[in-house]
């Protein structure tokens, strides 16, 4: 029976293209749209109510990409009421104009200006964030946007590691903060092929299915390719390369594909199932490109694009070009081959 997925939607007028928009969460999109328009209030009471770890992680992300346009906002709001919301917040936002400054280039290929700036905006969000953690110690959101800041600046050789022992004892299966382990553990970041892929491996080993970190195997085989390319950008052409069609690689991601596809009724209601879905499309787009989907990872593909929602998750789509526009192109591969 062939997938049914729909046309992809593009970003809503009123929010910015930096907001990721892979989740289904109405009461986060008004908080969105209204911390868009300056008002701060609904983000903070939102986030106030919101206690299961992965649905705050996920919403303090999109939060923070959205109040990235409204600093002076936020730093207003902080002035005022200085409580965890509040600095949680200005940190996320701080971090997301960060990475945003920073962008995609390697750092050598990076005009100093930027890079001093991209510092700078890292430095005022790792403050907030602290104190954000501070005033909450049993939160593991402050850790998880820290691991991000460690990522891309880190204050020390170990401040990954420390910030990840941190996120372990809070919540140990956080997906945005062992995703960021996963990049950090990779060879364009401080590690290698070997520990990024063994990291990988071990995480997933004893998941439950339809758990969204088995898609950390089809994610550590796309950074493969996209590090051997010579490119100083991200956005690497797969099209040329043929590692992520190799057979040992197929049979390990087909293994964890049909794990997650396992899923049950309440594994798809994980904040981050649309996400982990659209990582695994994204590396069966990429099979298809260079050598062809088999009959058994044709049903996969379009098991994943059918679980994958009606946008675009900008990561790892974003690897190849305009994220919009390579998931429409997934939607009509999986319509063609539907």
């Amino acid at each position: 029976m062939a997938a049914e997925v729909a046309a992809p939607l593009t970003v809503p007028a009123d929010l910015p293209p930096t907001v990721d928009l892979a989740w289904r969460d109405p009461e986060l999109e008004r908080a969105a749209r209204a911390l868009v328009a300056g008002d701060t209030g609904p983000a903070r009471a939102l986030l106030a109510a919101t206690h299961d770890p992965e649905r705050r992680d996920l919403r303090v992300d999109v939060l923070g990409e959205a109040g990235q346009h409204v600093l002076p906002a936020l730093h207003s709001a902080v002035d005022e009421r200085h409580d965890a919301e509040s600095l949680l917040l200005l940190g996320s936002a701080l971090n997301a104009a960060a990475w945003e400054e920073r962008g995609e280039a390697y750092a050598q290929y990076t005009e100093e200006d930027r890079l001093a700036r991209f510092l700078d905006l890292a430095d005022q969000a790792r403050t907030a964030l602290r104190r954000a953690a501070e005033l909450a110690p049993d939160d593991v959101v402050p850790w998880a946007q820290l691991m991000s800041l460690a990522l891309g600046a880190p204050e020390h050789d170990q401040d990954g590691d420390q910030v990840f022992v941190r996120v372990q004892m809070l919540c140990p299966d956080l997906v945005s903060a062992n995703e960021h382990r996963l990049q950090m553990l990779a060879d364009k970041w401080y590690g290698s092929h070997e520990r990024m892929l063994e990291f990988a491996r071990v995480r997933v080993s004893d998941l439950p299915a339809g758990h969204p970190l088995l898609a950390l195997v089809p994610a550590a085989h796309i950074e493969v390719p996209l590090r051997d390319a010579e490119s100083v950008s991200f956005r690497r052409r797969w099209r040329s390369i043929d590692y992520l069609a190799r057979r040992v690689v197929r049979l390990e991601v087909a293994a964890v594909s049909d794990h997650l596809l396992a899923a049950g009724e309440a594994e798809r209601g994980h904040p981050r199932w649309m996400r982990a879905n659209q990582v695994f499309a994204t590396y069966y787009a990429g099979v298809e490109a260079v050598a062809g989907l088999k009959r058994e990872d044709v049903r996969r593909f379009l098991g994943h694009m059918a679980e994958a929602g009606e946008r675009a998750s900008r990561w790892p789509w974003s690897y190849f070009g305009d994220h919009h526009a390579e998931f429409a192109k997934a939607r009509m591969l999986a319509d063609k081959l539907g």
